[in-house]
């Protein structure tokens, strides 16, 4: 991006007015927000903000966004070269810094999605090497490869639990028969009862690797439609599907050098190492198991198991059987 302070101006205006897409809203907060004097002067730029909507509004006037952003813009130019004639200060990243930035970063792009849709959380990984773990509300594990968003609602509510998907990430879904598990894409829908599969979205094509189970998927544009079987792989273009035997390739979990997990249960994050390692460890006490935690693992159980005993003062035993306890 370009920061010069008349499009720093231009930005300003497209975030405050929710016209900035995810990953460049996400970008604005890495790059302007850790300045106080920036975060002084965006709040003085909020409340000139509001205080246009505000009459717009009371004029009856219908609010239109689009329109909004480029005249606030031309507002808060008036505000920023009377308070501050200074030029915005060019903020220096090294590659190093921002990926120590990485996890404060994803902590931020929830946050703020948070803040202006208090029903729905997306999740970006801008990170190389990470990869995000979630479970979702009704039990899923979701594994967030690099460069992809991932939306979902805090509760799945009626007779979907629906998901939206832009780039990569590997799905083991929760059986439940009476509510079946969608994701939407830019070309495909993808529906499924309980299986476990990986799946890439990008604007020109949806690729599907079935591990598990059975997964149907259709086309947005004619709704042609395709049974994906477990070993086997679909690729939909914007109006064809073509399925083949599932060639030996890679997966979002197969390839993991880095698990990272965002503000997840205890519980939640050794249900994702057992199934992910097929170990055999156990949490005493839903005290514990309820504590929350960001952490990031290196892709090792032992290194796990050292740092969540570590993080929180825990006894590890260790039995015969090859089983792992947890406890105060």
């Amino acid at each position: 991006m370009n920061h010069t302070p008349k499009t720093y101006l231009t930005q300003t205006a497209k975030y405050l007015s929710n016209e900035m897409l995810l990953p460049d809203r996400i970008w604005f907060r890495l790059k302007y927000l850790p300045n106080p004097k920036v975060r002084a002067e965006l709040n003085l730029f909020k409340e000139c903000y509001k205080d246009m909507n505000s009459n717009d509004q009371k004029k009856n006037i219908v609010f239109d966004t689009g329109k909004a952003w480029l005249k606030f813009q031309e507002k808060i130019k008036v505000k920023h070269a009377a308070e501050n004639p200074e030029p915005i200060p060019k903020l220096k990243f090294s590659p190093m810094a921002v990926a120590a930035s990485l996890i404060t970063l994803l902590a931020l792009s929830v946050s703020a999605w948070f803040y202006f849709n208090p029903s729905t959380i997306t999740l970006a990984n801008l990170a190389q090497n990470n990869t995000i773990i979630r479970t979702l509300p009704d039990g899923s594990q979701v594994f967030i490869g690099q460069n992809t968003i991932l939306e979902y609602p805090k509760r799945f509510v009626g007779k979907t639990r629906s998901v939206k998907l832009n780039g990569e990430a590997y799905f083991h879904v929760t059986t439940d028969s009476s509510k079946p598990f969608t994701i939407k894409t830019a070309h495909a829908n993808i529906r499924v009862v309980g299986t476990s599969f990986n799946l890439k979205a990008t604007e020109r094509e949806v690729q599907l690797k079935v591990t598990e189970g059975k997964v149907r998927i259709t086309l947005t544009s004619n709704r042609k439609s395709a049974l994906v079987l477990a070993g086997e792989s679909a690729i939909a273009s914007e109006n064809d599907i073509v399925t083949n035997v599932l060639p030996t390739g890679e997966t979002v979990k197969s390839t993991m050098k880095y698990l990272m997990f965002q503000d997840e249960t205890i519980d939640n994050i050794v249900r994702v190492i057992n199934s992910t390692y097929s170990s055999n460890i156990k949490v005493l006490g839903d005290d514990l198991k309820n504590m929350r935690i960001s952490v990031t693992f290196e892709n090792d159980i032992s290194s796990i198991v050292s740092i969540l005993s570590a993080s929180f003062n825990l006894k590890v035993t260790r039995s015969p059987d090859g089983s792992i306890t947890l406890s105060r």
